[in-house]
């Protein structure tokens, strides 16, 4: 396993985008019953973000297995007034977790962050993914919002998770 860091458009790893619906797609899927249209909304998310892709300000690391996207994890640099960052996208293979990816990819991505002197880092997800959770609290990630609404077929309350840098 290798973990690429993607700086400009033309590192794009072919698949990306797929893989990483995929692999949303199937494990919401399995932790909180979601049907089909996450894996579309994660999906047009990452077309709009590649679209708009800013080599200041936006990074991606991307777990390769050869030239497979086993994972990912995007930052979604501040574009003007805000000077907060998203962490966007992260998800690994079932089949990598436990192994400190994980880990490193979000180390890696707030040490990117507190380099360009950002002062927040932001991040939504969903209750009960117990091991990611677990992982933001260590980083020093904080639960600061709670939307309930439905999601993707489902009704789950939406967090929102930060980090003042």
């Amino acid at each position: 396993m290798t973990i690429r860091v993607m700086r400009s458009m033309t590192e794009y790893p072919a698949g990306l985008i797929g893989a990483i619906s995929s692999l949303f797609g199937r494990t919401i899927a399995v932790s909180h019953g979601v049907d089909w249209t996450l894996d579309a909304m994660i999906a047009e998310q990452q077309c709009e973000f590649f679209r708009r892709f800013d080599t200041e300000c936006d990074r991606v690391w991307v777990v390769m297995d050869g030239a497979i996207p086993k994972g990912g994890l995007t930052i979604e640099g501040p574009r003007r007034p805000t000077t907060s960052a998203r962490l966007r996208f992260f998800i690994l293979d079932e089949s990598l977790r436990g192994q400190g990816l994980g880990r490193r990819l979000i180390a890696e991505a707030m040490q990117f962050c507190r380099d360009k002197h950002w002062r927040r880092i932001y991040l939504t997800t969903l209750p009960g993914l117990h091991a990611a959770l677990h992982l933001y609290a260590e980083l020093g990630l904080a639960l600061v919002a709670e939307t309930p609404g439905t999601f993707h077929g489902t009704s789950f309350v939406e967090q929102t998770y930060e980090c003042l840098i």
